[in-house]
């Protein structure tokens, strides 16, 4: 059941909103509201929600703004709702950190889909992973969300820190393709293949010796990749 998942709702009052607070009281989800960006900011830190549904149209500070503010004191999954017709809307509330852009008008079932998938993956980066990691030279914590290589810091973007961590987590264990981008992506439209090898050459120059011949991240053929230690 979802009575322990807590949901912040934040919405313009109106019609729209009264449908998104029936449909997750009728998942069980415990729900919050706020009608304004002031209003849910306190609220935010006030009871920290496990997931945000934000609408970009807020009020008094409006939802892209806030999911700016939100993604940089916390890891906390994000619905922005937008317009399917803004594209650039779209562009820049996934820059400022949303997981997800959906239409206000989005059925119960998409909903209840993207739901579950963002809170899965939620849960494996915050159980699964809740320990510090330390294979050879490198250590994550993912508590601060910090990594180091041989004592010195990486400068790692918030994708290549979750990919890192999920790796590391699974050292010895062929990932596939598909369950990475599932993982560490939530499924989002738009991930694919290619995407998840751009990461994994941005992050093998981080944290190989020699990114060409790598001792950590290995390619393992036709499946998907292998954390090992040095």
């Amino acid at each position: 059941m979802n009575e322990h998942i807590h949901i912040l709702l934040l919405h313009q009052a109106g019609t729209a909103a009264n449908r998104l607070v029936a449909f997750l009281t009728s998942e069980s989800y415990r729900t919050s509201i706020a009608h304004d960006g002031v209003s849910g900011l306190n609220l935010l830190r006030a009871s920290p929600p496990d997931l945000v549904i934000l609408d970009a149209d807020l009020p008094r500070i409006d939802g892209i703004t806030l999911c700016g503010a939100i993604r940089k004191q916390s890891r906390t999954p994000i619905i922005l709702l937008t317009s399917q017709d803004d594209e650039i809307q779209q562009i820049i509330g996934l820059d400022r950190g949303a997981d997800l852009c959906l239409a206000p008008t989005v059925s119960e079932g998409e909903l209840r889909a993207r739901l579950r998938s963002l809170l899965r993956r939620a849960n494996v980066h915050t159980k699964a992973q809740r320990p510090a990691l330390t294979i050879g030279e490198l250590r994550v914590d993912v508590q601060t969300r910090r990594a180091w290589l041989a004592g010195s810091e990486l400068q790692l973007t918030p994708r290549e820190f979750d990919l890192l961590a999920y790796l590391m987590h699974h050292r010895g264990i062929a990932v596939a393709r598909d369950q990475l981008l599932k993982d560490v992506w939530g499924g989002r439209v738009g991930a694919n293949s290619q995407t998840l090898d751009v990461h994994i050459r941005w992050l093998r120059q981080k944290v190989e010796p020699n990114p060409e011949q790598p001792v950590y991240i290995r390619t393992v053929r036709m499946i998907g990749y292998r954390f090992e230690g040095p």
